[in-house]
């Protein structure tokens, strides 16, 4: 039963995987030519012959796939250094000092969980990312059809930020190895368990705030967040009602998730509304977005 929810989960990933390399090496035939390009097309069209071959080029899944490790690598090169500066001192601090505090207790919260919850439980959070997963690519696959493009960049950004979040969460439990709970005497510790399938942080957790995260700001109307936030705190909460993971597990997850999603809807925005035509709320978001942005 340890192994199912990380064989899921990496499914999902897989498949986000494909969307943005599909929607990557799409990505050009998307693109509205500018004036100069329509011009040399339309001096050329004279002089090709009936039947002259097409000219799309061969290894287009290898250029996508190289720009798409050169972006994911990129990307985790700026989360990875982001807790390091100065401006992340207090969130580092407060992020820490919960997660030990949650560390602490962790042991008391999870043998105070009923047996009982626990089947109900985990297909409550493997629905509910699931779920996560299927709006995201339903945006995207909407968004090329209907050639609508910030729907067709909110997939592309979900596909981006999930592949980034399944590497820092990946890496965190094969070095930390922390037992699940009900592994035996000493559950909870550290370089304890099976790498393969440690319990810190939360798979589960980490995907559906990431993915939560990426839609909510791409669709910052209060249902979308309350629909996408509730979901992922939905999934986060019976990770620990399933027995599978501590609420530090979960905790940390959501932060990493919330963290990358955050990152990767903002990271590429160069032009921010004019704060006359927002309401102070979401001045007030825009401004804790920009001190707290990764760089």
């Amino acid at each position: 039963m340890v192994f199912r929810p990380r064989i899921r989960q990496s499914g999902c990933a897989g498949l986000l995987w494909l969307v943005l390399l599909a929607s990557w090496s799409t990505a050009p035939a998307l693109e509205i030519p500018d004036d100069a390009s329509a011009a040399t097309s339309s001096a050329t069209a004279g002089t090709t012959l009936p039947d002259a071959p097409s000219a799309t080029p061969s290894n287009s899944y290898g250029v996508s796939l190289g720009t798409a490790v050169k972006t994911i690598g990129s990307d985790e090169w700026h989360i990875l250094k982001y807790p390091f500066q100065k401006k992340a001192i207090v969130w580092d601090a407060l992020v820490v000092g919960a997660t030990g505090v949650l560390i602490a207790n962790d042991e008391s919260v999870a043998h105070q969980v009923s047996p009982s919850w626990h089947n109900t439980s985990i297909n409550v959070s493997n629905a509910g990312v699931y779920g996560l997963g299927a709006t995201a690519g339903g945006i995207f696959f909407t968004g090329l059809i209907t050639h609508n493009e910030h729907a067709t960049n909110t997939g592309i950004r979900s596909a981006e930020a999930s592949v980034d979040s399944v590497i820092l969460y990946a890496a965190l439990k094969a070095i930390l190895a922390r037992q699940r709970p009900y592994m035996g005497q000493g559950d909870g510790k550290f370089f304890s368990g099976n790498w393969t399938s440690g319990s810190f942080p939360s798979g589960h957790a980490t995907f559906a705030w990431t993915l939560a995260s990426v839609m909510a700001h791409e669709y910052p109307n209060w249902p979308m967040r309350l629909l996408m936030y509730g979901a992922a705190t939905a999934v986060s909460t019976t990770r620990v009602t399933g027995g599978v993971h501590f609420p530090s597990d979960v905790f940390s997850g959501s932060v990493i998730g919330y963290g990358v999603g955050t990152y990767v809807a903002h990271k590429d925005r160069h032009k921010d509304p004019s704060p006359h035509s927002q309401n102070k709320l979401n001045r007030l978001q825009n401004a804790v977005l920009e001190h707290v942005a990764i760089q």
